[in-house]
């Protein structure tokens, strides 16, 4: 009988083995997960013993410090202290020169002749052409129309019969007159100087006493006796201090 009782066992063991195995594992894995379950509840009933009120402490902050008092800090553990900023300089104006003389000279540019240049400023020419006969100082030239030699003591400007004769500069009419030689002659005062319009024709625009400006009409080209000879042209002097000057040197370009 007990043959009989394992021979049947044996045959539901063989018949049922995979049941069985599975069985088995199911068992040992809930014995391993009760341990793992009892190992973790232990730990944490020894954290809550150490904390109970399972508080994490934030770290005490430090009160922020002063710069005087790092500076203290600083000195004590002998660290260089931080240099304080510093004013900056002022920008200074850039010295001008002394005067306009010491101005020039420091560009190296030479200061014009003060008589040459207000002149410059001043004078312009009476009719726009070209010069056809030059001042000629003390020198003697020679009168084609005269058939002597003789000073010329103003220029010639190349203008044709009525062509209009503008005023060199501002100034006052000090006369109109009849010249046998220069022809109808206006002359005009300006400070120091006296403009001389030889060769003027009859009919002139201005008379003694009127003050006239720069480009201002005096009258128009008519004929010089004395130079007859030779292109229709205007004869100018101009006068200081009682000496014949160059125009060419006084009149614009």
């Amino acid at each position: 009988m007990k043959k009989n009782l394992f021979g049947t066992l044996g045959q539901y063991i063989k018949g049922n083995a995979v049941i069985i195995i599975l069985a088995v594992a199911t068992i040992a894995a809930g014995a391993l997960s009760f341990n793992t379950i009892r190992d973790i509840n232990n730990r944490l009933d020894n954290q809550s013993f150490e904390n109970p009120d399972n508080v994490v402490q934030p770290p005490e902050s430090q009160p922020e410090q002063s710069e005087d008092a790092q500076d203290v800090h600083n000195q004590a553990n002998n660290v260089p202290l931080k240099p304080k900023a510093t004013a900056k300089p002022k920008a200074t104006a850039t010295p001008q020169a002394e005067s306009e003389e010491a101005a020039t000279e420091a560009e190296g540019v030479q200061k014009p002749d003060s008589d040459t240049a207000e002149s410059t400023d001043k004078f312009i020419l009476p009719v726009d052409n070209k010069i056809i006969a030059a001042f000629s100082d003390d020198e003697l030239v020679y009168n084609t129309t005269m058939g002597d030699w003789r000073t010329h003591n103003g220029i010639d400007i190349k203008a044709s019969r009525d062509t209009a004769v503008k005023a060199c500069c501002d100034g006052v009419v000090d006369k109109v007159y009849n010249d046998g030689m220069l022809g109808w002659v206006v002359e005009i005062k300006t400070d120091d100087f006296s403009t001389r319009y030889c060769g003027l024709a009859q009919k002139v625009f201005v008379k003694q006493g009127d003050k006239v400006k720069q480009g201002d009409t005096l009258g128009t080209v008519g004929e010089i006796p004395l130079e007859t000879a030779g292109d229709s042209h205007l004869h100018l002097e101009i006068i200081k201090n009682g000496q014949y000057q160059n125009p060419d040197e006084y009149l614009k370009k």
